[in-house]
């Protein structure tokens, strides 16, 4: 499956999400935007999630993925980015910089909705890795 807009992200994470706590998922793409992967990388509780670097470029790269869709939920209901959403975005697309695994979107997720931060340029994503 090719990934070719934000809302083909959310159709497929959103089967898979189970929305009573926050999990925090990676896609892993091929250079053209195939699909590879869809992984859960952590789960919190009812209002937060962990997640550390390591263990989404840990995912990336033994996908061999070229480019990654990073994603989570909000059982709040709540598109609005946190504070930490914003922090952690910041600091993985610094280390997507790095590591030249480009992030391509962070998507919050609800049954019903999504924001894409790359769609609504809340953070500066580096698409030209």
């Amino acid at each position: 499956m090719i990934i070719k807009s934000h809302q083909v992200a959310y159709e497929i994470l959103k089967k898979k999400i189970e929305f009573e706590v926050e999990e925090f998922w990676c896609l892993a793409l091929t250079s053209d935007l195939k699909l590879i992967e869809a992984k859960m990388i952590a789960k919190g509780t009812v209002d937060y999630c962990i997640v550390h670097p390591r263990d989404i470029f840990r995912f990336a790269y033994k996908k061999n993925a070229s480019k990654i869709i990073i994603a989570h939920n909000h059982p709040s209901l709540s598109l609005t980015p946190s504070q930490e959403d914003l922090i952690i975005t910041r600091e993985l697309i610094e280390a997507s910089k790095i590591l030249k695994v480009p992030i391509l979107d962070h998507l919050i997720l609800t049954k019903k909705k999504y924001f894409s931060m790359a769609e609504n340029k809340t953070c500066s994503f580096n698409l030209s890795n």
